[in-house]
């Protein structure tokens, strides 16, 4: 594909404050992946997880536009709902997309306390209702202005509201993205948790991302599986590749370390204190061993207390936020990456698990926990192996025999090459493009 810049920012999206509307502070058209799409945009992805937001999602919204040719356009917010502040460096990350980004103040409530009913219910009128408005006026706008035809629902429970204007107000199609935790735990939606049902039935198909989240909406939500595009998450080839390693393996005093690499956001389902767990049986064989963790999270200092508590602070290190060349790069240096996954007692679990593709196309092979969609990211015996992520004892096992067993480690690490390769973002955005060409009938889908 050819390169073409784009000209100064332009303002696409307005944003209340106060009450009156203005223009948001910046524009939001990035450096174009061709020099011009080959279909008019039509489809318009909603959801407050865009970069630079971290986390699975976050990436899957992003590669759908960028990959989809100009066909594909999005919205998002610029106020972090449970802080109220400004995003950290949004304008930036909308000025690298590479596809027309919309932004409003926010796309749902900011987070507060609903305390006694009558409190709950002027909440809801004077806070919940005008953002609510002021999202639908500008999905109208950018729907008429754009002549969007299909508009791809993110966030299910404080989105799927939008599924009912869109298609009797707007006359789009609907198609409502879902990853696996929005069904199978409880948020803070309140209704909105309950009408989950009801905004599943609107929709005229639903993607979900594993084998795992398929089997939920069945069985948790009643959809029928006809009404279910399969669409696995990808891993994006331009990023994530097998890189030198001299660079940073010197810059964090690596030399003559056996690495392994865990990278996600530090909440407990990620089984990130079960890898330290494991360490400290590890070590025993291969003192030689070091553990990277990469990310953010509440659990953080929860974290280091383990650490402190097996006394590995020289064997454990966080490293915190990490960008992408230098996340390519752990990729690249680790022996081993694993992410011992779990499913915790309130339903929440991984749904699909984009860091272990990541890590493969980086030739690196992985240990995933047998639990919600990473069975789909990781083949036990082909590109990694599965453990019970609540056993560090397994866990331990898997790194041991990763790092002794040389011919296992290369097996699985031509395994992981291979199944990344057959899981890039562009086949993926594909399949996403046809569905939603069937969705509108067009010709020849």
């Amino acid at each position: 594909m050819s390169e073409a810049s784009v000209s100064a920012p332009r303002h696409v999206a307005t944003a209340t404050r106060g009450g009156a509307e203005a223009a948001p502070p910046a524009t939001v058209a990035g450096d174009a992946r061709t020099a011009g799409p080959a279909h008019p945009a039509r489809i318009l992805v909603i959801s407050g997880n865009f970069p630079p937001i971290h986390g699975g999602s976050a990436v899957v919204y992003d590669n759908l536009c960028r990959y989809s040719d100009g066909q594909a356009i999005a919205l998002s917010c610029y106020r972090d709902y449970a802080t109220g502040q400004e995003i950290e460096g949004w304008r930036d990350a909308d000025a690298r997309a590479g596809y027309t980004m919309h932004r409003i103040e926010l796309l749902r409530p900011r987070e507060h306390r609903r305390g006694h009913r009558l409190l709950s219910a002027l909440s809801t009128f004077y806070v919940d209702i005008p953002v609510m408005f002021r999202v639908l006026m500008t999905v109208r706008r950018i729907v008429r202005r754009e002549r969007i035809a299909v508009v791809c629902i993110g966030d299910l429970v404080y989105g799927g509201w939008l599924s009912v204007p869109l298609k009797h107000l707007l006359g789009c199609k609907v198609v409502i993205y879902v990853h696996g935790e929005e069904i199978t735990t409880r948020s803070s939606g309140g209704l909105f948790d309950r009408l989950r049902p009801y905004f599943l039935a609107k929709a005229d198909a639903i993607v979900a991302v594993s084998r795992f989240t398929r089997s939920a909406l069945t069985s948790m939500m009643g959809v029928d599986e006809r009404r279910i595009a399969l669409i696995p998450n990808g891993v994006d080839h331009d990023r994530f590749f097998p890189s030198p390693t001299e660079g940073i393996r010197e810059r964090l005093g690596l030399q003559g370390k056996r690495v392994i690499l865990s990278v996600g956001r530090l909440v407990e389902r990620k089984g990130f204190d079960r890898v330290i767990d494991a360490m400290a049986n590890v070590i025993r064989s291969h003192s030689d061993a070091i553990c990277l963790i990469a990310g953010t999270g509440p659990m953080r200092k929860a974290l280091e207390m383990v650490v402190s508590e097996w006394r590995l602070e020289g064997v454990v290190r966080f490293l915190g936020a990490v960008s992408d060349t230098e996340l390519r790069e752990l990729y690249s240096l680790a022996d081993v990456f694993v992410l011992p996954n779990r499913q915790m007692s309130d339903g929440d679990t991984e749904g699909f698990g984009l860091v272990f593709l990541e890590a493969n196309a980086c030739g690196t092979p992985v240990v995933s926990g047998r639990a919600g969609g990473a069975l789909d990211a990781v083949e036990d015996g082909v590109n990694g192996i599965n453990v019970d992520g609540a056993s560090s004892d397994e866990i331990a096992d898997a790194i041991r025999r990763l790092l002794d067993d040389h011919a296992l480690h290369a097996r699985l690490r031509a395994g992981g090459l291979q199944a990344s390769a057959a899981a890039s973002w562009r086949s993926r955005t594909q399949a996403f493009l046809d569905l939603c060409d069937r969705v509108t009938g067009a010709p020849g889908a």
